[in-house]
């Protein structure tokens, strides 16, 4: 067996509203879908993290308490990784949340510090790692958009597509962001090759880049070359695509 990536963590609430809100305003957790189940009077939440990583909340009436001081045995704590912990810190500050003294990890040398969720279930913010260069981390994510599980799953093109999202594709379609969601999901993948890779920063928070794909023939389509171009544009400290075209060759 090889496991992937962390798929989600579950938390049972006391309050489901207060809950909710806490993680979703003031956290800033997108929420992938919300349902009722009715036969155990609970409520479940899907909530997302930038990388695809949930958080499923729950209410079950009458869940016991969880003792979290002293610390128990079995899981200790969820970790959320920050660019800036001070600025996530005092963000969370102004809005209310207690927040422990920052500290460093002795191992690591980066910053971090702890609060707690609404039914004391201690939540840590660590500071992210320094920051790539940005050819490679766009070339990262643009690479990640030709991948079969990438282009399979709604959850990873939401992350890595803006909300503003729009593109030219090699057809002369244009595709809105939900549109080339679905249509993906849909396709009859073949593999891909980029080459030619370069970034151009238009700004400190945009950037170009352009380069060719070979896509090999499948059973719908024989295998074509393309130019490819994309607009990404760096949000609160993530990269994501605002426009791509696509010329045949």
């Amino acid at each position: 067996m090889q496991l992937g990536r962390m798929h989600h963590v579950a938390i049972i609430c006391a309050d489901y509203a207060v809950s909710k809100r806490f993680y979703t305003e003031l956290l800033g957790l997108r929420v992938v879908a919300e349902n009722y189940r009715a036969a155990r009077d609970s409520y479940k939440l899907d909530l997302a993290l930038p990388d695809g990583t949930q958080i499923e909340l729950f209410s079950f009436p009458d869940a016991p308490a969880r003792p979290t001081r002293p610390e128990a045995q079995g899981l200790r704590h969820l970790s959320f990784e920050v660019q800036d912990v001070q600025a996530a810190a005092d963000e969370l500050a102004a809005k209310g949340v207690a927040v422990e003294p920052l500290r460093t990890d002795e191992f690591t040398g980066r910053r971090f510090t702890f609060f707690a969720d609404p039914d004391g279930l201690p939540l840590e913010l660590y500071e992210a790692a320094p920051a790539e260069d940005l050819d490679a981390l766009l070339l990262k994510l643009e690479g990640a958009l030709h991948l079969r599980d990438v282009r399979a799953s709604a959850t990873q093109l939401a992350e890595l597509l803006d909300e503003d999202f729009h593109e030219l594709g090699v057809s002369g379609t244009v595709w809105t962001r939900a549109a080339i969601i679905e249509a993906l999901r849909e396709e009859v993948f073949s593999e891909r090759a980029m080459s030619d890779f370069r970034v151009r920063r238009m700004a400190t928070d945009v950037a170009l880049v352009t380069y060719r794909v070979h896509r090999e023939a499948n059973d719908e389509r024989p295998a074509a070359d393309s130019l490819r171009s994309s607009l990404w544009k760096c949000r609160q400290g993530r990269w994501r695509m605002v426009f791509h075209q696509g010329t045949a060759l």
